[in-house]
């Protein structure tokens, strides 16, 4: 092997005091100016690797969600086409579409921030200095999946990208299943997780590979479907070759990965993702540990 059980255990470590410092400084700098905009009109809350506990040393950001509570969008993918019918009739626009939303999330931004701010494809970002980290900043709207047309069953957010993609998330069950999932793997799932950015951003910094091959979200899923039979407490040597060995085998037989929501597919129409990236990416992993 080319790394040892102590470098493993190092990976694993969560961000330092000081980089959870810079994270809270522009969460709150961040949070301060959309609600001189928005008021209470929208909610604010975190997603991504800060927010689930898997964010690594020395590349920590911040994803920064602020939904728009007063209107929503629907995912009808649970009702048949009569019952979607009845339920658009139910519903009307609210006259406030997602580019006028976007657009003054960015204005809201640039009176505080100026130049710092970058309007990017899938949100807006606030470049960090030398007191905060770097933030994206995600407007979007509620979106609302009914089961039928008396309940809902889950709530998610939904937004496009700059060029037009719709993209739909469940941040809030992505963090809870997360939790159960480290909390049933003697905590060696984020553990995991840590340990495979790690080694993703030492093969880009190499490039070996490229740093759109596999995202922190992507590895999230990814290592959320491994059984959890496959942690093994105390070692984490043996932990991460089950893991890599596991999505191996199941990316060569196309097996369909949830999203750690467990309310999406991994691998579907909606994502560029493919079976193959995943493959290469643990082919990758596996070679740089040096099992």
């Amino acid at each position: 092997m080319n790394i040892t059980e102590n470098q493993l255990i190092a990976w694993s470590r969560p961000v330092s005091d000081s980089e959870d410092a810079m994270c809270q400084r522009a969460i709150t700098q961040i949070t301060e100016a959309l609600r001189a905009k928005f008021g209470t009109k929208v909610s604010i809350f975190l997603q991504g690797s800060y927010r689930n506990n898997t964010n690594v040393r020395k590349n920590s950001d911040v994803d920064i969600v602020m939904r728009f509570d007063d209107a929503f969008y629907s995912d009808l993918v649970r009702l048949n086409a009569a019952d979607a019918a009845i339920y658009n009739a139910r519903h009307t626009d609210y006259g406030y579409n997602f580019t006028q939303l976007k657009n003054d999330t960015e204005q809201a931004l640039r009176i505080v921030f100026g130049d710092d701010v970058k309007r990017k494809n899938k949100c807006i970002e606030v470049r960090g200095n030398t007191y905060r980290v770097t933030a994206d900043v995600i407007p979007c709207f509620t979106l609302r999946r009914p089961a039928n047309l008396e309940r809902i069953e889950a709530e998610g957010i939904k937004f496009y990208s700059e060029t037009n993609q719709e993209i739909i998330s469940f941040p809030n069950q992505h963090y809870e299943n997360g939790t159960s999932k480290t909390n049933n793997t003697y905590r060696l799932y984020k553990r995991m997780v840590r340990i495979l950015k790690v080694i993703n951003n030492r093969l880009i910094d190499d490039n070996k590979i490229s740093d759109k091959l596999a995202s922190s979200f992507f590895i999230e899923c990814l290592v959320y479907n491994v059984p959890d039979h496959y942690f093994i407490n105390g070692n984490y040597t043996q932990t991460l070759r089950n893991v890599i060995s596991k999505i191996y085998e199941d990316m060569q037989a196309n097996a369909n990965y949830k999203e750690v929501s467990c309310l999406l597919w991994l691998f579907d129409s909606r994502s560029p993702r493919t079976h193959k990236d995943a493959l290469d990416f643990m082919q990758h992993c596996w070679n740089f540990v040096g099992y």
